[in-house]
């Protein structure tokens, strides 16, 4: 990572601290959150990693596998090839390959911008402070502005240093399909070097006929490469907790 970067970086972080957090009105969070992220995507060239799907429905023990490797470079040049599966080839047709063509969906430009966590999409309210896998968090109750397909409503805990999102947990904006009575998802995010990324997300969703079925997302080997770097990737590993 250059000088520059790191500079920037970190007197960001400590104008968030002039400020004691527990006297940040849900705003002045959202602001930071939303100013922290444009910064850390700065330094980002972008990275390689790892993912594995695991989707399953008990009631037809049904039961799918399939392993990913992903190529990302901000703001929206991603790739997705499937490396290994295993199976029900029903599921992995219906369930995995229908995320995969999904996530890159919404990569699109009429799209990207329903992913942001920001006040053009939510409105927010500050419900507390709790501490998730080791962080000290604010945690905002989040509500869309309109009932489009890549927005979610729950809530967000918001790390009080970075001002990156630790966890997310709700459920969509707008019901995927006629045939959905519910869905209920957990999004983790894991610390490597100044970057917040992916580490895992959890969902149960009730189908109409088909009962209950969960997908598991894990994310782990992440390759990471900074603004300023050579071209070869370096590999920043999750910071400890």
């Amino acid at each position: 990572m250059n000088l520059l970067a790191i500079l920037t970086l970190l007197s960001c972080v400590a104008a968030a601290g002039d400020v004691a957090v527990s006297n940040l009105s849900v705003d002045e969070i959202v602001r930071r959150l939303v100013e922290m992220d444009k910064v850390r995507t700065s330094m980002l060239r972008g990275y390689i990693a790892e993912r594995q799907y695991v989707a399953e429905n008990r009631k037809f023990s049904k039961h799918a596998e399939v392993s990913v490797e992903e190529s990302f470079a901000p703001p929206d040049q991603k790739t997705l090839k499937v490396v290994a599966e295993d199976g029900s080839p029903l599921v992995r047709r219906k369930v995995i390959d229908k995320l995969i063509e999904a996530e890159l969906d919404a990569t699109r430009d009429d799209n990207r911008d329903q992913t942001h966590v920001t006040s053009q999409n939510y409105s927010f309210r500050l419900s507390g402070t709790a501490q998730v896998d080791g962080y000290s968090c604010f945690v905002l109750e989040v509500t869309p502005k309109s009932a489009k397909k890549y927005l979610m409503r729950g809530q967000i805990w918001v790390d009080q240093e970075d001002f990156a999102i630790v966890r997310m947990e709700g459920n969509p904006a707008k019901n995927p399909s006629i045939w959905t009575r519910k869905v209920r998802f957990v999004r983790r995010y894991e610390k490597h070097g100044p970057f917040w990324l992916p580490a895992s997300v959890e969902s149960e969703t009730e189908i109409v006929v088909a009962g209950t079925s969960t997908l598991k997302i894990r994310y782990s080997d992440y390759r990471i490469e900074t603004r300023g770097e050579s071209p070869a990737s370096e590999r920043i590993a999750p910071e400890p907790r």
